[in-house]
C-alpha cells in the first residue's frame, strides 16, 4: 500500500552556499515506489521563502513534474492564511487520517493549517519532523546551531504536542549519515550540474565545519517513511518549553507529564539506508530525467 505524503520543505537546491539535502530528499520521494507524493509547500528556514519558493518550483520544472508547489511562511508570526496552509488544510479535509506529513524545515506551515483549522492535526495520519538536538552539537571546530525547531519554536511546540502520531529526527541521528565525495561520484545517474552543485556544497560545508563530508539530514525521515525497520527509535516524553525550544533543544520529561513522540536516535543498518537511497535516487532519474 502506497503512503499519501505532503512534502513541507525549506529546498535550497541550487543556490550558491546553500543546503542541498530538501532537493535530495524530494528526488528520493519521487523514487520510492511506496510513495504518493500530493504536493510541496514551502518555508523559508535554509533561505528566505522567495528562495526557497522560486527554487523549488525550478526543480519541479527541471523534474517535468505537475506537482503543487506552495508558498508559505516567510517569517513567524505572520498572518497564517498562506497558500501553503489553505492546501494542506483542503487536502487533509478531503482525505482525512490518511496523510503523513514530512516536514523537514521550520514548522510555521503546519502551525498555521492548524489555526485555519483548529482539528487539523487530529485529521493527520501521522507527522514527521527533521529537528532538535538532544545535546549540543559539534562538527570539526564548529558548534552547530539548530536550525528548524528553534526558528519557529512557538510553531514546533505546537506541532510535537499535535493529537497524532509524532516522529521526530534529532540530529543526533542524522550524523550516522554522512556524504561525500565518493558518495557523488559513485551516483552515475545523476546529471553533471547536479553532481557540481553537490560537489559546492560539500567544499563549503568542509571548509565551514573542517570534516571531509556534508550529512543527509532531511533523507532520514524520508526513508524512514517506507522503513521504519532500519532506524533505532524509542517513545520520548517531551518537555521542552519555550526556551528550550528557542535553543532547539528537545528535552525529556523524566516524570511522564509531558507529551509522548516517537525520537530516532540513529541508524541500525546503515547498509541498508545507502542501498534504498541509491535505489529510490536511481529510479527517480529514470522517471524523472533532470533536465538543465
Amino acid at each position: 500500500m502506497t503512503k499519501r505524503i505532503i512534502f513541507d520543505c525549506d529546498n535550497t537546491l541550487g543556490l550558491p552556499l546553500k543546503e542541498v539535502d530538501d532537493g535530495l530528499t524530494l528526488l528520493n520521494l519521487l523514487g520510492d515506489p511506496q510513495i504518493e507524493l500530493l504536493g510541496i509547500t514551502t518555508t523559508f528556514g535554509n533561505g528566505q521563502i522567495e528562495q526557497v519558493y522560486a527554487q523549488t518550483q525550478k526543480l519541479n520544472k527541471r523534474l517535468q513534474l505537475n506537482l503543487p508547489v506552495l508558498r508559505g511562511e516567510a517569517a513567524p508570526g505572520q498572518n497564517p492564511d498562506t497558500p501553503a496552509a489553505r492546501f494542506l488544510v483542503e487536502i487533509v479535509n478531503d482525505s482525512p487520517h490518511q496523510i503523513t506529513l514530512l516536514a523537514t524545515g521550520p514548522l510555521g506551515n503546519l502551525h498555521s493549517a492548524s489555526i485555519l483549522d483548529p482539528d487539523f492535526y487530529a485529521k493527520l495520519k501521522q507527522i514527521v519532523v527533521m529537528g532538535g538536538y538532544l545535546e549540543p552539537v559539534k562538527l570539526g571546530y564548529r558548534n552547530l546551531a539548530e536550525l528548524n525547531l528553534s526558528t519557529n519554536p512557538e510553531a514546533a511546540l505546537f506541532v510535537l504536542r499535535a493529537p497524532c502520531p509524532v516522529t521526530v529526527f534529532s540530529a543526533q541521528a542524522c550524523l550516522d549519515a554522512p556524504f561525500g565525495l565518493k558518495d557523488i561520484c559513485k551516483a552515475d545517474y545523476w546529471p553533471a550540474w547536479l553532481k557540481a552543485v553537490l560537489i559546492q556544497w560539500l567544499a563549503a560545508f568542509s571548509l565551514y565545519c573542517g570534516v571531509s563530508v556534508f550529512y543527509l539530514w532531511d533523507l532520514l525521515p524520508a526513508i524512514y517513511l517506507t522503513h521504519p525497520e532500519i532506524f533505532d527509535l524509542r517513545p520520548f516524553t517531551l518537555g521542552s518549553d519555550l526556551d528550550s525550544m528557542t535553543r532547539g533543544m528537545l528535552i525529556e520529561d523524566e516524570t511522564g507529564a509531558g507529551h509522548e513522540v516517537l525520537i530516532v536516535t540513529g541508524i541500525n543498518d546503515q547498509a541498508a539506508f545507502y542501498d534504498l537511497l541509491n535505489e529510490h535516487w536511481q529510479c527517480a532519474a529514470q522517471k524523472f530525467p533532470l533536465k538543465n
